[in-house]
């Protein structure tokens, strides 16, 4: 965790911030002074974060892979903070094992939301 205000005054949005990296990095943030942004799919995770969070934040749930939702994430960030300096994509997916290929459903999901989002 940031033991100084690194971040006073900074606007950050970070997707991927229900679990792991991006809640971390979410995290990090916040607690340098930042206003931060999450972003991700799953609302009651987001929710909790937030709260843990405290401060200024505004949770967006969010699906990646749906251009307009992109859209809309810029403006309830813009809209509520006026800005935004810092943006920390962390979104994505993988498998446990084996990634799915790039060929089926499965892994187009996988891979578009990791490697190629538009």
């Amino acid at each position: 965790m940031a033991t100084t205000r690194d971040f006073e005054g900074k606007v950050a949005l970070v997707t991927g911030a229900s679990s792991g990296i991006g809640a971390a990095t979410a995290r990090h943030l916040a607690s340098g002074g930042a206003s931060v942004a999450l972003a991700a799919r799953d609302r009651g995770r987001l929710e909790k974060l937030a709260t843990e969070l405290g401060g200024q934040t505004l949770v967006v749930p969010t699906d990646l892979l749906d251009r307009r939702q992109r859209g809309e994430l810029i403006r309830a960030c813009v809209s509520r903070f006026g800005k935004l300096d810092i943006l920390i994509n962390s979104a994505g997916s993988s498998g446990v094992a084996h990634s799915p290929p790039p060929t089926s459903r499965a892994g187009r999901r996988c891979w578009s939301s990791t490697f190629w989002l538009p």
